[in-house]
């Protein structure tokens, strides 16, 4: 069983993380940093589905989407990794989380180019908690089920 949800914890980072680089060839614009580094795709335009921003889901989706989902996906492959070492585990979430809220940060001082959002970090401290929550609920019924089990 806990071969299972080792690999789910696998498929999950994997989707999530598919889903976070998805957003911006289907949502974003051709204004992203990248391109000012790298030539623009001349299919990225046709690929570009328009949604309306002024919705504060699909901005939010569009804007934090990414960070949050990538955040996500790390969290997803580490308790993958780290299935069997709790205190790894936790350790390695805690230092993803802070070098991810501490890039952030940086665009905010201008030592990291990009754009500085507060809605990035709170989408991204919201997703770690909640993840946190139910990773924590769903041990508990799992440990639960295995002592009723015995």
């Amino acid at each position: 069983m806990q071969n299972k949800l080792r690999a789910i914890y696998f498929a999950l980072g994997s989707v999530t993380l598919i889903c976070g680089a998805a957003i911006y060839p289907l949502f974003r614009g051709p204004n992203l940093l990248v391109w000012k580094i790298l030539p623009m795709p001349g299919f990225w335009e046709a690929l570009r589905i328009p949604v309306n921003i002024e919705n504060i889901f699909f901005s939010v989706l569009v804007y934090s989407g990414p960070d949050f989902l990538w955040l996500l996906s790390g969290i997803f492959f580490l308790r993958a990794l780290f299935f069997f070492e709790q205190k790894a585990q936790t350790i390695y979430i805690v230092v993803l989380y802070l070098i991810a809220a501490g890039w952030n940060a940086g665009q905010f001082f201008g030592a990291i180019p990009g754009t500085f959002c507060n809605i990035d970090l709170l989408t991204m401290s919201g997703v770690a908690l909640a993840e946190g929550i139910i990773y924590k609920v769903i041990k508990k019924r799992r440990i639960r089920h295995d002592e009723k089990k015995y």
